[in-house]
């Protein structure tokens, strides 16, 4: 889900930064200044996608967007740069992965039934990583409950020994 969102947040931003610009007010201009003849340039076609997006996050998740919209937007750039680098890479793992699932399918698939593949695959795959991550969780907690205890249990009885 924070991979999502991430990819979700710099998608947004790309988008929201590519329309800013031709949604601002216009800028008063002296009376006798002349017209402008610079055509307004299309909406970004990412817009769109993130507006869907947006569109379909439960209200927590859309909240939890914007708190990390807000928090990017907040960024020096060169973390902006350096988490833009880690997602890209991220991006090129999964394609490979990608890759390789459908070559060990033996698959040879068009551009179309391709895509169609990789975004199944990413789907899928991003479930089977937040399955492990709470079957992870589970098996975590009470292993640092016991790490706790017996911590707790050294650490109270040498407190009260004199060192």
């Amino acid at each position: 889900m924070a991979r999502q969102l991430g990819s979700l947040i710099l998608a947004g931003f790309a988008g929201f930064a590519g329309v800013r610009a031709e949604d601002s007010p216009p800028v008063a201009k002296p009376p006798d200044a002349p017209a402008a003849s610079t055509p307004r340039r299309p909406p970004n076609p990412e817009f769109g996608n993130a507006r869907r997006a947006l569109e379909a996050l439960t209200p927590e998740q859309r909240q939890h967007f914007i708190e990390n919209l807000k928090r990017w937007t907040s960024l020096p750039p060169e973390e902006k740069k350096a988490l833009a680098d880690r997602e890209g890479m991220h991006r090129s793992k999964i394609a490979q992965e990608i890759d390789r699932a459908i070559g060990d399918a033996g698959l040879t698939l068009d551009g179309e039934r391709r895509a169609l593949f990789a975004r199944r695959y990413f789907e899928e795959r991003r479930k089977v990583e937040e399955q492990l991550r709470k079957e992870m969780e589970q098996k975590r907690q009470p292993m640092l409950d016991d790490l706790t205890a017996r911590l707790k249990a050294e650490f109270s009885t040498s407190a009260t020994a004199p060192h």
